[in-house]
């Protein structure tokens, strides 16, 4: 068998019988062929998965990042408050460390834990992994 010199981009070789050629040839070429278009197939999947995923995560932080910064331009204005009214039972710099602080130590809490849940998202294409194990158990039970 030998393969024709012109091949299209992302097709696989097409393979043509020699002169008289066998029954067994063609069948091996065929083989080829379609295990070939199997394994574009599913680096193809795996690739629209992980865009897929990519894109609700996309998405899911930007919700996150739209709703934040509205919600902290608000808890800015009652922490202000806040610190008024305790400049009225001392001195305004200590009613300021005494409403900042906390704040921010609660803030950094909340920020570490988010880290940590954005760091736990899945980009791994399972599907995509679990049919390439399929396809491969089928091609091993065809040539068995």
């Amino acid at each position: 068998m030998r393969a024709t010199e012109h091949k299209p981009a992302g097709e696989a070789p097409v393979f043509e019988p020699a002169q008289g050629g066998s029954r067994l040839g063609d069948i091996l070429a065929d083989l080829y062929r379609n295990v070939f278009d199997l394994v574009q197939g599913e680096v193809k999947l795996a690739g629209a998965e992980i865009s897929s995923i990519l894109s609700r995560q996309i998405k899911r932080s930007l919700l996150v990042a739209v709703g934040t910064s509205i919600a902290f331009a608000g808890f800015l204005f009652v922490l202000a408050a806040c610190a008024i009214a305790l400049s009225s039972v001392m001195p305004a710099v200590w009613a300021a460390l005494v409403v900042g602080i906390p704040v921010l130590l609660t803030g950094t809490i909340i920020m570490l834990i988010g880290s940590k849940k954005l760091g736990e998202a899945d980009f791994i294409p399972r599907r995509a992994i679990d049919t390439m194990g399929e396809d491969a158990k089928w091609m091993r039970d065809q040539l068995m």
